[in-house]
């Protein structure tokens, strides 16, 4: 076209087209960015609080051993929390860490047949419940999807974790793993239900956040790691993990996968 040519209709509806195109992916950009920002600020605030709880033990005991050495007492068990202490932070570093890494590892996709990944995670569970009796029920012809088929590994392994931890106090443990499709075209829905200890529903939009935990650490251990980072890579994978659960009436989490 001529410089001095005038654009014809198609041109310009072409061209607003795009610019519309254009438009909209920038503001899904910044839609992303804020949320990116916020989930930044929230993660600085959750760390430099939780951190602060293992070190005040620390530095708060440490003074008290040395009183306790001076008057010729046993400092044995502000040691052991110190040592407990040091301990539980250690992990939160290593946590920390592992997170971290995540969010740097690029992904993989490939075609994943998520059927292989569960029966991998599942031997993966079998191995480390020991003497418990467990009752596994497991789907049959599980799809094959698109993914990093080294993190969706990492998902069912926290997921399978957890309901082996939660179910801990049930003379017979049932996990039931399964998934379901909700149309062509619609997200694949995964599953892991236990008959658990469950928790409650009013608290349930916390259960997937840093270093959260929703029962005593003296009866659960761990970290609370393990689900936020399933719902890091449930969510770099663009999809959802969302949890159900009642007291005592176990829980239910699902994600979904494109």
């Amino acid at each position: 076209m001529d410089q001095g040519s005038p654009a014809s209709p198609d041109m310009l509806a072409a061209l607003q087209a795009r610019l519309h195109e254009s438009e909209a992916a920038n503001l899904r950009l910044q839609a992303e960015l804020d949320a990116t920002r916020a989930e930044l600020e929230h993660f600085m605030h959750k760390v430099s609080h939780d951190l602060r709880a293992p070190l005040r033990h620390i530095t708060s005991y440490g003074p008290l051993v040395r009183e306790m050495l001076t008057d010729g007492e046993d400092p044995s068990s502000c040691l052991d929390t110190i040592d407990q202490s040091a301990r539980h932070m250690g992990k939160m570093i290593d946590a920390l860490l592992a997170l971290s890494r995540l969010g740097k590892t690029a992904l993989q996709p490939v075609p994943v047949p998520m059927g292989e990944l569960v029966a991998e995670a599942l031997r993966g569970a079998r191995a480390q419940t020991g003497a418990r009796q467990v009752e596994w029920q497991v789907a049959a012809d599980w799809p094959v999807v698109q993914g990093d088929a080294a993190l969706l590994r990492e998902v069912w392994g926290h997921l399978l974790a957890n309901a082996l931890k939660f179910t801990r106090q049930r003379a017979v443990a049932r996990i039931e793993i399964g998934w379901g499709a909700a149309g062509e075209g619609k997200p694949v829905r995964f599953f892991v239900q236990d008959n658990g200890v469950g928790f409650n529903p009013a608290y349930a939009g916390q259960l997937f956040g840093l270093f959260q935990r929703l029962h005593s650490a003296t009866e659960y251990e761990g970290t609370g790691l393990g689900l936020a980072l399933a719902r890091q890579i449930v969510r770099r994978h663009g999809g959802e993990i969302e949890a159900e659960a009642r007291p005592d009436q176990g829980c239910r989490v699902s994600f979904t996968l494109p």
